[in-house]
């Protein structure tokens, strides 16, 4: 290629570039910058009503192994949440929480827990190594009785239940499930906190802030 043409596509490639950077400048200036994207909400996530408090999708709901009690406020509704620490699990070289696909359910490592009681529906959540739980509750009088999970889906878990300063607690019955009481360890290790999560400024909860 000679000098000339060498030079000349030089030239075409500088004013196109300085053609697209006038036209983002432009656009820029004649318009709002754009929002910040988000992961987009997948057909699972609950809904928001514009005149009403966000609900669960039918996606949402634990699968119905026995039939599900009706959506009906319970006594002990709310956000409950707890953290562990790394000494307290073991130190760091046994309470490092770890993501493990295949570990036993309801293994209590360090860091926070959340659980969500609403309306017959429970979701509990392990934020750090991702262990994720939900079923199905009924109240009667001072006992609750867990059942529907998929972690133990054919049997029911029994409890007792009590609130005073914020603080819940539970007091295993009998409990069936597997492995070795994991989900009566874990429920019953300490108490859970009620929070006020609508109105904390925490975005994110397991499944979402639903009823706020």
């Amino acid at each position: 290629m000679s000098d000339v043409g060498l030079a000349r596509r030089v030239t075409l490639v500088a004013g196109v570039t300085i053609a697209v950077l006038a036209a983002g400048a432009i656009g820029s200036a004649g318009s709002d910058p754009p929002a910040a994207t988000s992961p987009t909400p997948s057909s699972a996530q609950p809904t928001a009503s514009p005149s009403g408090p966000i609900e669960l999708t039918p996606q949402m709901e634990p699968y119905p192994y026995d039939p599900a009690p009706p959506r009906e406020p319970t006594p002990i509704d709310g956000f409950y949440l707890r953290v562990f620490t790394v000494e307290r699990m073991g130190g760091h070289r046994l309470g490092v929480p770890v993501h493990c696909l295949r570990c036993v359910p309801y293994s209590v490592d360090a860091g926070t827990q959340t659980l969500l009681l609403y309306q017959g529906r429970f979701f509990l959540e392990h934020q750090i190594n991702r262990f994720r739980a939900l079923g199905n509750y009924v109240v009667r009088g001072d006992r609750i009785e867990l059942f529907n999970d998929v972690n133990c889906s054919r049997v029911r878990g029994m409890y007792r239940w009590s609130i005073k300063n914020h603080q819940l607690t539970f007091d295993l019955i009998t409990d069936p499930c597997p492995f070795e009481d994991e989900r009566s360890h874990d429920l019953t290790l300490a108490p859970w906190t009620k929070v006020d999560a609508c109105h904390s400024g925490i975005k994110e909860w397991y499944p979402a802030l639903v009823g706020c």
